[in-house]
């Protein structure tokens, strides 16, 4: 599969939502869609998932336009809401099954995949009790579900692992990793953490423009001499915090670690770059 945005861009009114962009998309990539609240993260999200259409631009899969024809994406596609609807008063399994017939999957196909899915995502426990009963981290492994039914060749989840406790977060970020070998995976969150060790390309998005799109070893190369850390007394508070990415309560002081061109303090030390300063050096345009 190969998926081509050309220019695409998204306005409300005269706001911009998302300012042009393209970028390209293959099978055997997990990209990362990284960006603070009010990005474009989840304009870019519903234009590829055929929700809504862009002001201008085009995105083609394999050579055929998706805007023209959605058709063609919605055949393709496993798409994870932030916010996805869900009947109360049915069951997880009957949830699954309804959505597996939607998706115009074979009752024998279904009952597999459900059973699969329900295993792997650990709520295989809870299967016959009523959604009205489950708890927002056990909803949101229902919608991950949904969106993996089909086997679809396209996974787009926007926020996944809202609600999720630590080990169901290594759990589907794993999984995420197994599917991308073969499928197109965009996972947009501002949780660095849940890209951290699977994405094999980062998109930075920054007030509706497309701020970086390349591969994590580059982005961890150009944050490198960017990032820096420093002690302050307890009792001093730091009034610049531009580029801050943590505070730290330590025996010393407070251990500040800092984005910056220059050393930003005269006690700062140099240090190496983890993938959320480079991301954050990106979006405080510490380097072009």
């Amino acid at each position: 599969m190969l998926l081509e945005v050309n220019e695409i861009s998204k306005n409300y009114g005269t706001f911009p939502a998302l300012k042009p962009l393209s970028c390209r998309m293959e099978s055997g990539e997990l990209i990362g869609l990284v960006g603070s609240n009010g990005a474009g993260k989840t304009t870019f999200i519903k234009i590829l998932s055929t929700l809504i259409k862009p002001s201008g631009g085009d995105v083609l899969l394999n050579g055929r336009s998706i805007i023209k024809n959605p058709m063609i994406m919605q055949k393709n596609i496993g798409y994870l809401p932030q916010d996805m609807a869900y009947y109360p008063n049915l069951s997880a399994v009957e949830f699954l099954m309804y959505m597996a017939a939607l998706k115009r999957l074979s009752k024998k196909k279904a009952k597999q995949q459900v059973e699969y899915l329900l295993e792997i995502l650990h709520l295989s426990d809870v299967k016959n009790k009523r959604l009205s009963d489950f708890s927002g981290g056990m909803k949101q492994r229902v919608g991950i579900a949904c969106a993996l039914l089909g086997n679809p060749e396209i996974i787009i989840v926007d926020e996944p692992t809202t609600g999720l406790d630590p080990e169901e977060r290594i759990t589907f970020r794993n999984l995420l990793s197994k599917l991308a070998c073969s499928k197109i995976v965009i996972l947009s969150t501002h949780i660095i953490s849940d890209i951290e060790a699977a994405a094999s390309k980062i998109m930075v998005l920054k007030k509706g423009n497309l701020m970086f799109d390349h591969t994590p070893e580059t982005l961890l190369h150009q944050a490198q001499g960017c990032v820096w850390e420093y002690i302050l007394p307890a009792n001093r508070v730091n009034e610049q915090i531009a580029g801050i990415s943590s505070m730290i309560q330590t025996e010393e002081g407070i251990k500040v670690r800092q984005v910056s061109r220059e050393k930003p303090s005269a006690n700062a030390v140099s240090v190496k770059a983890n993938l959320e300063d480079a991301c954050l050096c990106v979006l405080e345009e510490v380097f072009s």
